[in-house]
């Protein structure tokens, strides 16, 4: 059917305000409005299974919506006229290629954080919008307003980070989006550093009623100076302030926004103080505080109640569309051995790191070999894409210190190697083209659309061009002088800025400016130049580079910038994101301490959401379940955030349900090892007899807890393993359970008794397990290559398949869509209460082969001293209100690591002073 008579019955539900039930009973009135889109009468059927087509697309948009949340609606829509400010939206990404998935997922959750805001100012309304990194939530947030306005709310201020640049990156973007063909039936106005001392702007000025067509936009940098002249403008006039509805949208709202000031005391931060004075002040005709943000943990630890930034409303996730290439990708969170990730990542030796730390002191001239790899690689992407016409900006970014100093030492030793590489460019190209091959290997083709499955642009990713291609390109950029082989951003005397076919350096720190002698900000030109080459850059630089500024084309990371804290080190990832068209080409070069911390951060977020997502249907808001954040084995590498961002974390009861912890880090002692192996044969022995499943899986049901509990409780975890959900922590809930029993029962939505047990078989196996009466093939499962065992651990980093978590179903077979959704944990609960197990729990357990081998460069053979039980636990995702809720979770910030790093942490305190 056409999207024009999909419209005219979206117009045709949203005029009556009625739901797919409701539309399916005034049939004759939707065959009346469609006559004239149609030109022609519809048949009943015709009409009928438009509707059904509207509503699955409808329902499939909305299942990807994860949002935390009461029950509360406003009752707003989205206006679907074709000059409406979200429609002209909707037609932007369509012309920039995304996918209809991708925009239905942007408008559905953009959708339900609309539904949540406050129409008056009674209360204030607060939110936190969770995204990835480099995943699109500018996108969510141009939605979001673009919806907003069409219904009526009027003035949209940004807060956009703590440098300038990044300020204006934000403002310039969200702007384009909104007025990109000036169609809108909106006329947006952008009010820019407001302040009383400027007399040629004042709010009086301001069309603020409800019939105008003006809405107005203010991207305020995060300066206390500027938010206070803000605040004081938008107060002078109450009877102005009256009339604006206001969206305020804090961008990177875990970057100094947080109240670092003790939060038993009166103080605040200045910053976090002027944000509250707006978002406080009842006198606005409306006002909503949303808080986006890929590292909520600060947001959600910290402090809550009335008088804070809490987000108390709601907490959305958003989706990443099917082209995103994050964490999961890159790192993976599935079983590595059935799921690898893309094999991007390169280790910078410790001597590398040595020699490049603190170089302005020590006056190092020298590019160590893995930084000259990286140089050489991205020559190599430039060259390559510049051969198949990729036209747009081409990057490499070098992030090895906070240090000012060290950046302008850094820019001399690349330029150094670049000229030397230039002027004996012939005789290494030989070298080039052996590490071309070489690259190419690590990740082919087949390799990347195997990874990316869902990827929706399959047909149009491009393979590597063959060395010939490359060469020549290479050598074409290797004829030009020196001056514009090596070149800053040049401008003229009308401050326009010129792009050549050359390298263009940058330093982009707090001391660099727009125009310098020796090199300029990372200024990209504002549109494809079809004339040229694919312009190129290096920027190299520290804190401007570790969140909020979009690298564009990066093709290669040199990154040193050492932190342990868990959210400033997951926002340096700037090579997470969209690559679109040139997918195979990203690298990136990492010191083994961070490629260990973003190992453990992947899996960290993904727990993060699963847990989250777990809650996210129970109609329950971030006052009733505080989020928790989960820690992991590898707890001496990471903490959470600054002590001063987290100062409410303190555990009082655990609630583990909806949670789905599983044991991926194991006691490699002998004695140990064999005794889980004898008190796992003795508890599946003492079971009823087994039935057989899909994959030949040995299932248990109907197994008591106190069954369970017995068998957990006999089997012997790592002491040292302090996660929240650690086994013993479970037991000690389900005990909890066991002991308020009947209360439980009473509250709970399903028999709680009941546990499914399921033992992996594993059909290829060439070594067996004799358990229970049966030949149970082990399992292989091999050990992070960079886990450590002088403790006499082994590390498998993830032990189930989302798939796994099916095993139990016995009612019918599996459909494929439903074992592809699997891999989503939201969706993958969603289908065991569709196969009536959403209130059952379930145990998983592992035989694991102690010889497992690899073929994987990033991992290491198992080689443990007896063969290995893993445990996945499965708590149903129902909760119980009243009894055992969570109120905050126990973080120690006792531990940290070694702070012998190179580099620092970023002192957000600096930023309270004006520029």
């Amino acid at each position: 059917m056409s999207d024009n008579l999909k419209n005219a019955v979206s117009t045709f539900m949203d005029l009556r305000h009625l739901n797919w039930e409701e539309v399916r009973e005034n049939l004759d009135g939707v065959k009346s409005f469609l006559k004239i889109g149609a030109q022609r009468d519809l048949s009943d059927i015709e009409v009928n299974n438009l509707i059904d087509e509207m509503e699955n697309e409808d329902l499939t948009s909305k299942e990807n919506v994860i949002s935390l949340s009461s029950n509360y609606d406003n009752g707003l829509k989205v206006d679907n006229y074709k000059y409406s400010a979200w429609t002209l939206y909707e037609k932007l990404l369509e012309s920039r290629g995304w996918s209809k998935q991708s925009i239905d997922n942007t408008r559905s959750s953009a959708e339900d954080i609309l539904c949540k805001l406050r129409r008056d100012n009674k209360d204030a309304g607060k939110g936190l919008v969770v995204g990835e990194i480099q995943s699109g939530k500018t996108a969510n947030m141009a939605a979001l307003i673009a919806q907003a306005a069409d219904n009526g709310f009027n003035y949209f201020i940004i807060l956009s980070g703590v440098i300038d640049s990044l300020r204006k990156q934000t403002g310039q973007r969200i702007r384009q989006d909104l007025t990109s063909n000036g169609e809108s039936n909106l006329h947006w106005k952008v009010v820019d550093n407001p302040s009383l001392k400027n007399k040629d702007l004042l709010v009086e000025t301001l069309d603020f009623r409800e019939e105008s067509h003006d809405r107005f936009i203010t991207v305020c940098l995060k300066n206390y100076k500027r938010l206070e002249n803000l605040y004081n403008w938008l107060s002078a006039n109450k009877s102005q302030q009256k009339k604006m509805k206001v969206l305020l949208i804090d961008d990177e709202a875990d970057q100094a926004s947080i109240n670092t000031k003790d939060i038993d005391s009166d103080e605040r931060t200045q910053i976090n103080q002027r944000i509250l004075d707006i978002v406080n002040d009842r006198d606005f005709g409306a006002m909503n505080y949303i808080a986006y943000t890929a590292t909520p943990f600060a947001n959600v630890l910290n402090e809550a109640g009335e008088g804070t930034l809490y987000p108390k409303d709601f907490i959305e996730l958003l989706t990443p569309s099917e082209n995103y290439i994050g964490a999961m990708q890159i790192f993976g969170t599935a079983v590595p051995e059935n799921s690898p990730g893309l094999p991007i990542i390169n280790e910078i030796p410790e001597r590398d790191a040595r020699s490049l730390k603190n170089i302005s002191k020590q006056h190092f001239n020298l590019a160590p070999g893995s930084l000259q790899d990286a140089i050489n690689w991205f020559l190599l992407a430039v060259a390559a894409m510049r051969s198949y016409g990729y036209q747009k900006p081409i990057s490499m970014m070098i992030h090895t210190s906070f240090k000012v100093a060290d950046h302008a030492q850094m820019a001399k030793i690349v330029e150094g190697y670049l000229l030397d590489l230039k002027e004996n460019y012939e005789s290494r190209l030989a070298d080039l083209a052996e590490f071309y091959a070489k690259i190419q290997e690590e990740l082919p083709l087949r390799r990347f659309l195997a990874v990316m499955d869902n990827y929706t642009r399959k047909d149009e990713v491009k393979d590597y061009p063959t060395w010939n291609d490359v060469e020549r390109e290479l050598k074409e950029m290797f004829a030009l002088p020196n001056d514009d082989f090596l070149t800053s951003i040049k401008s003229d005397e009308k401050g326009i800025f010129h792009y050549g076919n050359g390298i263009h350096m940058c330093i982009d720190n707090s001391k660099s400016k727009n125009s310098d002698d020796h090199a300029t900000r990372l200024i990209y030109p504002d549109k494809v130049d079809e004339t040229k080459k694919a312009p190129a850059f290096i920027v190299i630089g520290g804190n401007t580079l570790s969140r909020g500024l979009t690298i564009e084309g990066l093709v290669s990371t040199y990154f040193l910038r050492s932190t342990n804290q868990a959210d400033t080190l997951m926002q340096m990832a700037r090579w997470f994101g969209y690559r679109q068209g040139y997918e195979l080409f990203p690298r990136v070069w990492l010191d083994e301490n961070a490629q260990k911390r973003y190992l453990f951060l992947s899996q960290m977020n993904e727990s993060m959401r699963e847990t989250m997502s777990a809650y996210a249907t129970n109609g329950l808001t971030p006052m009733q379940y505080l989020p928790t954040i989960q820690e992991c084995p590898e707890y001496q590498l990471v903490t959470i955030t600054s002590n001063n961002k987290m100062q409410g974390a303190v555990a009082k009861n655990f609630n583990f349900t909806g949670v789905s912890p599983q044991t991926t880090v194991f006691n490699n002692n002998k004695e140990v090892l064999e005794e889980n192996l004898q008190k796992t044969a003795k508890f599946l022995a003492s079971l009823p007899k087994y039935q057989l499943t899909r994959k030949n899986y040995l299932l248990w049901k109907d197994v008591s807890t106190e069954k369970v509990v017995k068998y957990l409780e006999a089997y012997k975890t790592v002491e040292r393993d302090r996660q929240i959900t650690s086994v013993p922590n479970v037991i000690k809930w389900l005990n909890q359970r066991l002991e308020n029993f009947d209360y439980v029962q009473s509250n709970d939505s399903g028999n709680w008794d009941k546990w499914n047990v399921v033992l992996i078989n594993n059909n290829s196996a060439k070594k067996h397990w004799d358990v229970a009466g049966a030949k149970v093939g082990m399992v292989s499962r091999s050990r992070k290559k960079l886990s450590v065992d002088t403790d006499g651990v082994i590390d498998i980093g993830v032990l189930r398949s989302p798939e796994d978590q099916l095993s139990d179903i016995t009612d019918k077979e599996l459909t494929r869509e439903e074992r592809d959704r699997a891999k989503s944990p939201a969706q993958m609960r969603k289908i065991r209460g569709d196969h009536n197990l959403g209130n059952t729990p379930q145990l998983l357990i592992y035989c694991i082969d102690k010889d497992s081998t690899t073929t994987r460069k990033d991992r290491k053979d198992l080689n443990a001293e007896a063969d290995i039980i893993g445990l996945s636990i499965m708590i149903p995702g129902y909760v119980d209100r009243k009894q055992n809720r969570v109120d905050s979770i126990q973080i120690d910030i006792s531990r940290f690591i070694d702070p012998d790093e190179i580099g620092g942490e970023v002192n957000e305190e600096e930023f309270e002073e004006e520029n």
